[in-house]
């Protein structure tokens, strides 16, 4: 029996899952610290900081280093060196836009629902070429709540006009996982990601979530073929 009978929309989380963005990531948090004359993360440090959104990811850089300031002012200079390095150091999955763009000639809608910040997703599409590759973008500054809480999935299927029941979150990580619990949607997670540092397939089967595969080109390459 498939996941969901008939999938009218797909929503995607974008760090971890679209793409590898720890190298962007630990760049501007290394770029961070030098400047402020802090400890530098190592690359693992970084990857298990990620997730609930950048000004987490700034509290938790400062827990790390031990370190403590004011929480926008950090959070504006890391903005700052991430616009600088322009996502050169981002790369998308192998095989992910193939499966995007193929989803959608099947009449499948696509969100993206990233807890990255609306100005850097939209100049990362821009930069890329794509921004007619999802049909409505929610990022992290849209919402009061970002993931895990639904806020950011229930606007997305307002948006796309697709109920919870015909729509799937697809993403790398327990926030991901959680707010689309939280909205009543089916969470597909992926093996691509970060996860705040766990095993994404034994931190779902702890949590309840038996759907997880290796990354996203794999999860649409199923629904496109009626078998997710």
């Amino acid at each position: 029996m498939s996941l969901v009978p008939d999938i009218k929309a797909v929503l995607f989380d974008l760090d971890g899952t679209l793409v590898d963005s720890l190298p962007e990531i630990h760049h501007g948090l290394v770029e961070l610290a030098r400047e402020m004359g802090w400890p530098e993360p190592g690359m693992e440090d970084s990857a298990a900081m990620i997730g609930r959104g950048a000004r987490v990811l700034v509290e938790r850089y400062m827990a790390f280093a031990h370190r403590t300031g004011d929480v926008d002012e950090l959070l504006s200079k890391l903005i700052g060196h991430w616009a600088r390095s322009g996502g050169r150091n981002i790369g998308f999955y192998p095989g992910v836009l193939d499966g995007i763009c193929e989803l959608r000639r099947n009449g499948v809608k696509t969100a993206l629902v990233t807890n990255k910040y609306r100005d850097l997703t939209l100049d990362f599409l821009k930069e890329h070429g794509i921004e007619d590759l999802f049909d409505t973008v929610v990022a992290g500054d849209d919402c009061e709540n970002p993931k895990p809480a639904r806020d950011m999935l229930d606007r997305a299927l307002s948006e796309l006009g697709v109920d919870r029941f015909h729509a799937v979150m697809v993403g790398d990580s327990r926030n991901d996982a959680l707010a689309a619990r939280a909205a009543g949607v089916n969470a597909v997670l992926v093996e691509t990601g970060y996860n705040e540092g766990v095993n994404i397939r034994d931190w779902a089967r702890e949590a309840g979530f038996s759907v997880v595969h290796t990354n996203a080109r794999k999860v649409c390459d199923l629904i496109n073929q009626g078998a997710l």
